[in-house]
């Protein structure tokens, strides 16, 4: 079996920290934000973390592509600001999937739970793409 070259590696392991810190932060965000409120309301933001997950685990065999193509393209952009687009681009294709799998009344409902999880995965990117993150992969990557 064909072993990962550094750069596919990094890719996969970015996308996976930025699942992982994406959904944590944003259900962290949701938990206090509901707890605030009433301190008996807690489960609706765990089980809203639980949702996120596993819809965002769906998405992440397309996010990984783009990274990859994101390494490999030269458009002009910074790859922060790429990744920046993408992380919006699929946070929408989130939101969409969850409007047409959950019984949800309206988009203003579903964007009031999911924009925690839109803004944990931009600071995830932003701490991700950072210079200081860069020169520390350079050394093992060829794409950074």
């Amino acid at each position: 079996m064909a072993t990962l070259n550094t750069s596919a590696y990094s890719t996969i392991a970015r996308a996976f920290i930025l699942w992982a810190f994406a959904n944590l932060g944003g259900t962290l965000w949701l938990l206090l934000d509901f707890s605030l409120e009433r301190v008996d309301d807690y489960p609706v933001a765990l089980l809203t973390g639980l949702v996120a997950a596993l819809v965002s685990l769906c998405i992440v065999p397309l996010v990984i592509p783009f990274f990859s193509l994101m390494c490999h393209l030269q458009v002009g952009l910074s790859r922060r600001s790429l990744a920046l687009i993408g992380v919006t681009l699929f946070f929408l294709l989130a939101n969409k999937l969850l409007e047409l799998l959950l019984p949800i009344n309206s988009v203003h409902d579903l964007l009031s739970m999911s924009l925690p999880y839109w803004a944990a995965a931009m600071l995830t990117v932003l701490w991700l793409y950072s210079p200081g993150q860069r020169e520390s992969t350079n050394r093992t990557t060829a794409c950074d």
